[in-house]
């Protein structure tokens, strides 16, 4: 079942903007005009006075720079020149007078001097909310002299064009069963080649609570059903290979009797399996590290030739006493590890249910019941866009959570950064996503593309919204009509 969803996206330019002073009052900006056109051009216009108390050395040259700024972007508009009186004279008669520039003027003292700044270009989506900046450079003969970074003019809004597109969403298939898993892992101490647990020892009353507090957190909840407890124990590299693998499943073992013991469980709800020596954890700690000789220890650990044992020696040997305690102390306690899954059902909740559970246990819920209850909200208010980006936290995988959260998030208008990561993990091939992309591309103006993505999704299936949107495509007046 797919949805449709018309929006409006329509924002005022900034037009004339309040007059106001910048660098230290002795430049002012005034009638500021920023409109983006049919053709996806963006107009700048603007007044820049030079107060007649700007100090401006006979022989200094002061810059103007207008940028834009957003999202970690920038574009460097074209840059005013004012000339000093003998910088002019000097710069003419060398012929130094710079390229590319709006204007070159000299400096009048003690008179303001009006410059009408216009200039246009290609508009890019990122400037709708642009800061409009100016910076300004006092530079003598040879060294800058005093810079102004970045004091702000105006910020934009620009004008999005009049657009109905219909963005789609995919309405989730119900959960037959819901699976849930609860998984953690637990760092147990045992006196030196022992497989009984003292629950006292150390830090094992810590580590034993937060095992039972995963198991609690399911048996104590009257909307889920404990299914089962899989347990999966791990002995470090350190020593030989068979001690380890009696003390990998006894202390595997142990935690299971525990576990069974405590809460009086049926010894067939908990399973349970065991590694002797955990070397793909002691490779990832090697990866991350700056140990010396790096390299060659990775490259020992994956060759298969080499004895388990002899490997384990001649990674001591190689990196020596020092760094071999490193890895003792450092590196092997985290490798003696017990990961528990506990495994459980849930409930199918109403709507009125969902409304609240999503506040609390969002977990609990399945992707279809949290479609339901964003549509029990009105389009765009902040419960329904809540709904999706919790679909997408809780499913972060998931095509349709991600393509939903996508749609919602071109819906609320803004930057489209995060609608684009969301449709990335979407499927490419649906024509939900297809259409959406097309969205994007139809706001950001790029019309070619808009237009293709169209174009594939009616071929994909979508005919409907395809057809609305490549209506809106006919509106604008430089797209042409075949």
């Amino acid at each position: 079942m797919k949805k449709i969803l018309y929006i409006l996206f329509c924002l005022l330019p900034v037009l004339g903007g309040k007059a106001q002073t910048l660098y230290r009052s002795q430049i002012r900006v005034d009638n500021e005009s920023i409109t983006r056109s049919d053709d996806n051009r963006l107009t700048i216009r603007m007044e820049l006075i030079l107060q007649e108390n700007l100090k401006l050395a006979s022989n200094n040259v002061a810059t103007l720079t207008p940028f834009l700024e957003s999202q970690g972007k920038t574009k460097v508009l074209p840059a005013i020149v004012i000339y000093g009186r003998k910088r002019q004279l000097i710069n003419q008669r060398n012929h130094q007078n710079p390229e590319g520039t709006y204007t070159i003027i000299r400096h009048k003292r003690h008179e303001n001097q009006k410059i009408d700044y216009l200039i246009q270009l290609p508009y890019e989506a990122w400037m709708r909310q642009a800061d409009l900046k100016l910076n300004v450079d006092m530079c003598g003969c040879c060294d800058v002299v005093e810079e102004s970074s970045g004091e702000m003019i105006t910020k934009l809004n620009i004008e999005l064009l009049k657009l109905h597109p219909a963005i789609a969403y995919i309405t989730p298939k119900a959960e037959g069963v819901k699976h849930r898993a609860v998984e953690g892992s637990a760092f147990l101490d045992f006196p030196v080649n022992k497989t009984i647990i003292y629950p006292e020892y150390r830090r094992n009353s810590a580590e034993l609570a937060r095992i039972r507090a995963s198991i609690d957190t399911v048996r104590n909840d009257k909307n889920t059903q404990l299914t089962g407890i899989k347990i999966h124990g791990y002995a470090s590299p350190e020593g030989g290979y068979a001690n380890n693998t009696h003390l990998a499943k006894g202390r595997t073992q142990a935690l299971v009797d525990y576990v069974t013991s405590y809460y009086n469980f049926d010894h067939n709800l908990i399973s349970s399996e065991y590694t002797p020596e955990d070397w793909d954890g002691f490779r990832k700690f090697v990866e991350s590290s700056s140990m010396d000789k790096k390299e060659e220890i990775l490259r020992m650990m994956d060759n298969q030739k080499v004895n388990i044992d002899i490997k384990e020696h001649n990674i001591a040997k190689l990196i020596g006493v020092q760094a071999y305690q490193y890895l003792l102390s450092e590196c092997y306690p985290a490798l003696r590890h017990s990961d528990y899954v506990v495994n459980y059902t849930v409930r199918g909740f109403n709507l009125e249910e969902s409304k609240e559970i999503i506040k609390k246990r969002p977990q609990l819920l399945s992707l279809q019941e949290i479609y339901l209850v964003a549509q029990s909200y009105k389009p765009g208010s902040e419960e329904f866009n809540h709904a999706f980006q919790v679909a997408a936290v809780m499913f972060p995988d998931d095509p349709i959570a991600n393509l939903n959260a996508a749609a919602m998030e071109i819906q609320k208008g803004g930057d489209l950064t995060n609608a684009k990561k969301h449709l990335a993990k979407a499927d490419p091939k649906a024509a939900e996503t297809i259409n959406n992309l097309g969205v994007i591309a139809l706001i950001e103006g790029d019309m070619q593309a808009a237009k293709k993505y169209f174009d594939a999704a009616k071929a994909a299936g979508l005919k409907t919204q395809a057809d609305m949107n490549l209506i809106e495509l006919k509106k604008k007046k430089n797209y042409p009509a075949n």
